[in-house]
């Protein structure tokens, strides 16, 4: 392993998470609930006006995680996490006791930037997951190079 790879210092243990995420789900849809995973392609520590986890969600995620927020009332939540080579990993539960829904969300990040929303989130008592955008995959377009322009003249003979 690599200390200078970040991948590196995160791939093994985040890979536990997700099976932990994937396990917990699991419990939860075995006690009748209804259940929304999530896979985020980025999370960033957020410590200004908003302060908490920005959340980069797939496409295909975002829009049922925005109806379950727009319908439901998240007001309980169960929060579980690790820490390794000075990296957090999380995995945060948000339930809807009344709906029975829950929306389990893993996430990870450097500890050494969190220090002002980890103090603002104990002064507050308090933490944010936010979801900012869907994460789009565009497809990729390719674009033929142009031809150099000719630095000789033609001959008269073509």
């Amino acid at each position: 392993m690599s200390e200078h790879n970040p991948f590196d210092r995160v791939v093994e243990p985040w890979e536990a998470v997700t099976e932990d995420m994937e396990a917990t789900a699991e419990e939860y849809r075995e006690a009748g609930w209804d259940v929304l995973e999530l896979h985020p392609g980025d999370v960033t520590v957020l410590d200004d006006e908003r302060y908490g986890l920005d959340v980069l969600v797939p496409g295909n995620e975002y829009e049922p995680l925005t109806d379950l927020a727009a319908a439901g009332t998240f007001d309980s939540y169960e929060v579980y996490r690790a820490e390794e080579a000075g990296i957090a990993f999380v995995l945060a539960v948000l339930e809807d006791q009344t709906n029975e829904q829950a929306v389990c969300c893993p996430a990870y990040y450097d500890e050494s930037e969190a220090d002002e929303m980890a103090r603002r989130a104990h002064a507050e008592g308090r933490m944010y997951t936010h979801r900012s955008r869907p994460l789009r995959l565009r497809p990729w377009s390719v674009r033929r190079p142009r031809r150099p322009a000719r630095t000789t003249p033609r001959s008269a003979d073509r």
